[in-house]
């Protein structure tokens, strides 16, 4: 399968990697180099950050461990006087309501999430786990990038493949059918490097529940310098990715008038 792909993608240069790990994955499985071109969420452009409230936002998650992580949250704010209010996010919540808050807290479910892209594009102050906590949420699930929740068809790999990656640890070995933390701790620490998680610059990482109530209770002036900074992000992968689409519409507007 996955020397089939190769055969027909690579030598048209017809393929490009929403997520980097996706690319490190397609390297080690195929031999394939593909760009890294990172999602923009252009749709929201006009939904820019725009805080009414201190509040912040709890993001929706369907992780079976949710509910529990909400539950030890709620406990622990009921202790704490100070404590910032955080607001579990609606069904049919709109972008211009979820950028009214002071800032949003994010349990990732996969190494890579448009939800992740949507915030960092309206400059929305982002609280998401830190090393070693991450692990716990971004793993278990991550079948759509060929994860242990995924058939072990997609975690293929062509041995004779040319120029194939050698990276110091497979990415498959630590998502077997059984998930196993106590194992493979380097594995997950090296290939969290690649996922959006890690490689997004200005999220508020936090180690613990306390940390994560000290961080969500930053100041008006702080998320906004926050905010700034991942706008700025974004205006520059934009300006990266956007150079990119153009140059590979050309090429393909080229390659159908040879055919």
């Amino acid at each position: 399968l996955v020397r089939a792909f190769a055969a027909d993608m690579a030598p048209r240069g017809a393929v490009s990697a929403a997520a980097r790990i996706s690319a490190e994955m397609l390297a080690f499985q195929t031999g394939m180099r593909v760009p890294y071109v990172p999602a923009l969420s252009l749709h929201l452009s006009n939904a820019a950050y725009a805080p009414k409230t201190a509040d912040v936002l709890m993001f929706r998650s369907q992780l079976p461990s949710a509910p529990s992580f909400r539950r030890l949250l709620k406990l622990i704010v009921a202790d704490w006087p100070e404590a910032p209010r955080i607001v579990d996010m609606p069904q049919g919540m709109s972008f211009a309501d979820i950028s009214s808050f002071r800032a949003v807290v994010m349990l990732p479910h996969v190494p890579h999430a448009l939800r992740l892209s949507d915030v960092c594009s309206m400059g929305l102050p982002t609280l998401v786990p830190a090393d070693p906590l991450i692990h716990k949420f971004v793993w278990p699930y991550a079948g759509p990038f060929c994860g242990r929740s995924d058939p072990e068809l997609s975690r293929s790999v062509d041995p004779l493949a040319v120029n194939r990656s050698e990276p110091p640890y497979s990415p498959f070995a630590f998502q077997g059918e059984e998930y196993v933390p106590e194992q493979f701790h380097n594995d997950r620490r090296y290939w969290l490097q690649y996922t959006e998680w890690e490689l997004r610059p200005h999220l508020l990482r936090w180690r613990s529940i306390p940390h994560l109530l000290e961080l969500a209770s930053l100041s008006e002036a702080e998320a906004w310098e926050i905010s700034s900074k991942m706008r700025r992000h974004h205006t520059e992968i934009v300006h990266e990715a956007l150079a990119w689409w153009r140059a590979a519409a050309r090429a393909a507007a080229a390659l159908e008038t040879t055919l």
